[in-house]
């Protein structure tokens, strides 16, 4: 009867210890899935800032001087020099708090604007249409896990960016 008592206590203590092993570990493990999918879905809402930036660009005034660039004096294939801004030098502040309704931490200075001729539609097209890209390069987001242990808690979301060509507003009667 004692044997078994001594068994018992000597097994507990190895539970004790198995679990102070395995614990952190797998709170470690918890952790970094949660801070992966955060990861994700500020990357996603970024994504979909860029997303509303563009249309905002292309629906309303340029936020930038455009008067250098004539598309119509142009044939479809000729290089046209595209016009880029950065926000940074802009006042792109209508477009930047469209874009920070859906992703809130977003750096003005990280969002470029770029505006180019497009030659979709036919080829006699008297009016071309504009493209517009919207990019957000270098911004970072901070990491909950990494600043915990007292290690840099910042990555850099890679770079990237979304295009939309505005609308010909005007219709083509043929001769």
């Amino acid at each position: 009867m004692v044997s078994k008592l001594l068994r018992r206590r000597k097994q507990g203590g190895a539970t004790m210890v198995e679990m102070a092993i395995t614990l952190p570990l797998f709170l470690i493990l918890v952790f970094g899935i949660f801070e992966f999918a955060l990861v994700i879905f500020s990357f996603t809402r970024a994504v979909e800032a860029t997303r509303a930036g563009v249309r905002y660009a292309i629906v309303n005034d340029s936020v930038t001087d455009l008067s250098g660039m004539d598309c119509s004096t142009h044939a479809p294939g000729a290089e046209v020099t595209p016009v880029t801004a950065s926000c940074a030098d802009e006042d792109c502040s209508a477009m930047i708090t469209r874009m920070q309704s859906l992703y809130p931490v977003l750096d003005g200075d990280n969002v470029r604007v770029v505006y180019e001729c497009s030659f979709t539609g036919f080829s006699d097209n008297p009016n071309p249409v504009m493209q517009v890209t919207i990019s957000i390069e270098g911004q970072e987001h901070s990491l909950m896990l990494p600043g915990l242990m007292g290690l840099d808690s910042t990555l850099t979301l890679p770079s990237f960016a979304s295009t939309r060509t505005s609308e010909d507003m005007h219709t083509y009667v043929g001769p």
